[in-house]
């Protein structure tokens, strides 16, 4: 099959992944908010007719039974992926060709695209926040381990503060310990972690 790219939608509930050759077939995994490469400048809307088996898994024979057929669109505007459609059913080519223009004048509106980039945008600090937070903390890990391997210890006086080092000072092994760190929801350290949502409505408030 070579190289390509996967868009993920959600469907039912359920992750789904939309494998396309259209782009930079660089192996890419994207999502709504994410930058695609190899997408021409503009607005730019795609199409996809999806085959769905019974356990909901993508197939190629039409005349298996219990098949749903979906219609996909998908909208890529300035290279940054937009907005997905889910439709039942393989449309009709009218109806395809008019979803298409409906959805790229929609998407050709400045300051809905302004307010989709701002909120992406947000959107992925507070991802790369929390990752950085992560990092600090399995760093912390991979160092506190060292100094136990090497004979080193806490000592009694110094005041166990993440819950981390407590597991390697109870013999807990490293490796499970960095998987915790990883899993856990309390990701950051409380510095630089924009951990409370402004009050969007503040500016409208009497």
């Amino acid at each position: 099959m070579g190289m390509f790219d996967s868009l993920y939608i959600e469907l039912d509930g359920r992750e789904l992944e939309i494998q396309t050759k259209r782009f930079d077939c660089i192996l890419g995994r994207y999502r709504p908010g994410d930058w695609i490469g190899g997408v021409p400048p503009g607005v730019r809307v795609f199409f996809d007719v999806l085959h769905l088996g019974a356990q909901g898994a993508p197939v190629y024979r039409t005349d298996a039974e219990h098949v749903r057929t979906l219609t996909l669109f998908f909208v890529i505007a300035h290279g940054v992926f937009v907005e997905y459609q889910v439709r039942d059913g393989a449309l009709a080519a009218a109806v395809i060709e008019r979803t298409l223009t409906e959805l790229r004048e929609r998407w050709s509106d400045s300051l809905r695209l302004l307010g989709f980039l701002a909120e992406a945008l947000h959107t992925k600090q507070r991802e790369n926040a929390t990752l950085r937070g992560q990092l600090a903390r399995v760093s912390s890990v991979v160092d506190s381990a060292r100094r136990l391997r090497a004979g080193e210890t806490f000592g009694a006086g110094f005041v166990l503060i993440h819950e981390e080092e407590q597991k390697l000072a109870d013999g807990e092994n490293p490796l499970e310990v960095v998987a915790w760190v990883l899993d856990d929801e309390a990701t950051g350290w409380g510095f630089g972690d924009d951990s409370t949502s402004p009050d969007r409505l503040d500016e409208y408030r009497l």
